[in-house]
């Protein structure tokens, strides 16, 4: 199966270059990769770069302003990049609020959505999702449930049940988000399975978190574990969650 790992990070000034991920990739067989630009960076040339040096392997999430009124995104956008970074609750500064939003859906980008269960039931998400029903919206860090979480998941319960709202899917990280470290993670909450069974399989994927991983369990578990978790699962469900649903969604060739 082609394994696409959605959720990495990279940079000259912060996190790795992209040489350090690539290196991840190959020792752990991982095909393709998203670039999800990291906060407070709305400089995204870096990214453009790095794909275009290894064409159909990487697609790319920017950054804009908060004061950005839309232009800035089209200007990425043209350059190639696919997709925005935009917190679930998340509001432009300019005169209209829902400025970045609206740009994102106007022109077609996969909005990768850092969030708490708590931002998901927001006012403000509501919005969102009224307002652009047919918006691209991946959910982070499966809802950014934590390590912390605490049964019987409440919160986290109430915001899977968006997963009514076929334009959202979610990203499933390495365990050791939702996990004490280190290895063996023992327990395992069941934070990854409530998630697959509200969203299924074609509607999740995964994603490593890369380098900031690499102070949890490394790239390489972060992949071998929820593999190995959801080996019951046919080949055809886990060649969508460890790769299939992310070609889709963000629109490798």
């Amino acid at each position: 199966m082609t394994i696409v790992d959605t959720h990495c990070h990279i940079g000259l000034h912060k996190y790795e270059p992209v040489e350090s991920l690539t290196y991840h990739m190959d020792q752990s067989g991982v095909d393709k990769a998203v670039f999800i630009q990291y906060g407070g960076n709305n400089e995204n040339l870096y990214m453009i770069d790095s794909a275009a040096e290894q064409p159909g392997r990487f697609q790319a999430a920017m950054i804009v302003a908060p004061d950005e009124d839309g232009a800035r995104i089209r200007y990425w956008a043209e350059l190639g990049i696919v997709g925005i970074r935009l917190p679930a609750a998340s509001r432009a500064t300019g005169s209209d609020p829902l400025a970045h939003w609206r740009a994102a859906a106007d022109i077609g980008l996969v909005v990768s959505a850092p969030s708490r269960p708590s931002a998901l039931l927001s006012d403000e998400f509501t919005e969102v999702l009224d307002t652009f029903p047919d918006l691209q919206i991946v959910i982070e860090h499966l809802a950014g449930v934590g390590s912390d979480a605490a049964a019987p998941y409440d919160e986290y319960r109430s915001a899977l049940q968006l997963a009514e709202r076929p334009n959202l899917t979610i990203k499933l990280p390495g365990f050791g988000e939702i996990c004490k470290l280190p290895l063996p993670f023992d327990p395992i909450p069941p934070l990854a399975d409530m998630a697959l069974e509200a969203f299924g399989p074609d509607r999740m994927m995964w994603g490593s978190d890369y380098p900031p991983v690499s102070g949890r369990e490394g790239y390489r578990n972060s992949l071998s574990v929820p593999l190995a978790y959801f080996s019951e699962l046919n080949d055809d469900e886990r060649a969508a969650i460890f790769g299939g649903t992310a070609l889709k969604v963000w629109k490798f060739d």
